[in-house]
């Protein structure tokens, strides 16, 4: 129960919601990687945090095509997706 409520928050509010943040991490590196929680909880700090930052990058990336995806295969039409990052640069 407490982990279904925690997954409901927008933010963490706790010591106990700190706690549950980081047993998050370890899951999605272990899920990520097939490698035990015990596996994960023993990793060096910054092998983890490489390990949970590729993880997180790729979970995003492929959300972002299931949603590209889904989009094609609703609309029946092919989804073209722009690279608007140039905006970020300093020269604009």
């Amino acid at each position: 129960m407490r982990v279904q409520q925690f997954l409901k928050k927008r933010k963490i509010e706790s010591a106990e919601d700190f706690g549950l943040q980081a047993q998050l991490f370890a899951y999605i590196v272990a899920k990520h990687y097939s490698i035990s929680l015990t596996e994960v909880y023993q990793m060096d700090k910054e092998i983890f945090t490489q390990s949970l930052a590729w993880a997180l990058a790729i979970n995003d990336e492929e959300d972002k095509e299931r949603k590209r995806q889904h989009m094609q295969d609703s609309t029946g039409n092919e989804t073209v997706t722009l690279d608007y990052s140039f905006l970020d640069g300093e020269d604009i």
